[in-house]
Formats: structure tokens, sequence, C-alpha cells
């Protein structure tokens, strides 16, 4: 029973923060990204960023799809409408959009943002190993990123959250 109130003080909270605008993610910091692959992640300074579905190999969509709730990764390209609130007014349009997805060598950083009653914003790291097979290596609550060079400062800053198992 305690659980249940607490659980729906939380939902009561979240809702109401988005619809005030403000941010709904805490700062909880980074916890679960390997060592190894942070380094990587952190010695590109800039990566070039793609803003099309098109743009991200088959591989990689089908590892974020594959550690994404629902099992499926359909995204807006960006700037594209998608179904941004809880309000379904397009039946064909996807619940997430793309933000940018970033080129490294070995890896690619996608950045999207999911609508529905509590938007928000995510990132997803997929490395890609030589034969192309390509797995999610960590995913993070985040805040609206404009560039690579953003994600690394909020990386270095503690500003994404993988401290809670968020439904990406």
């Amino acid at each position: 029973m305690l659980f249940q109130c607490m659980k729906r003080a939380l939902w009561v909270y979240i809702v109401s923060a988005a619809l005030a605008g403000l941010p709904v993610v805490s700062s909880a910091g980074v916890t679960k990204l390997a060592a190894a692959d942070r380094q990587h992640l952190l010695q590109v300074k800039d990566a070039p960023l793609v803003t099309t579905m098109h743009q991200i190999p088959a591989e990689v969509v089908a590892a974020c799809a594959a550690a994404s709730s629902g099992g499926g990764f359909e995204l807006a390209d960006a700037g594209q409408p998608f179904q941004a609130t809880d309000v379904i007014t397009e039946k064909n349009l996807p619940g997430k959009r793309l933000i940018w997805a970033a080129r490294l060598p070995g890896y690619m950083v996608v950045h999207y943002e999911r609508g529905g009653i509590a938007h928000s914003f995510h990132v997803m790291v997929v490395a890609l190993d030589s034969s192309r097979k390509a797995h999610v290596v960590w995913a993070a609550a985040a805040r609206l990123m404009k560039s690579y060079a953003e994600f690394r400062e909020a990386l270095v800053g503690g500003k994404l959250d993988d401290t809670f198992p968020y439904s990406h």
C-alpha cells in the first residue's frame, strides 16, 4: 500500500513538473557507463551529426529497438512531427523523434526525444564491432542537447541520469 502511494506521488510530481515546463530528469549522474566506453566517448571532441533515420545504419536501429521498451525504435526525423503528447492526433506518427545521432569510430550516439504524458529526452550509445554487429552499451535520460560537444559536457558534468531504469 505504501509503495502504491509513493508511486502515485512520484507520478503526480512528474506530470506536474512536465506540465509546468520544469525538467523531469534529475541529474543523478552516470553510474553504469563502462570506463573504456566513457574514455572513448570523451576522446572525440566533436563528431559529425546525422538528423534522419535513413542515415543511421540498420544494425544500430535494431540494437536500439532491442534495448527499448516495447521493442520498437521508430523515430521521426529531426524537426518532423511526432506524438509529442499523450493525446493521439495521428495514429501513424511515431512516439519518438530523433534529435541527432553522432558517428564515432566504433560507436554511434543516438539522442532523441520521447513524447507522452511526461515528454523526455534520452541518449543511447551503441558499439559497433569490426563485423558491424551493434549493441547498446549505455542508455540514459538526458536533457535537450544540440551537439555532440554538449553531450560531452553533460557526460563530464554528470548531467545525464542512468540510475533509474527509464523507459527508452
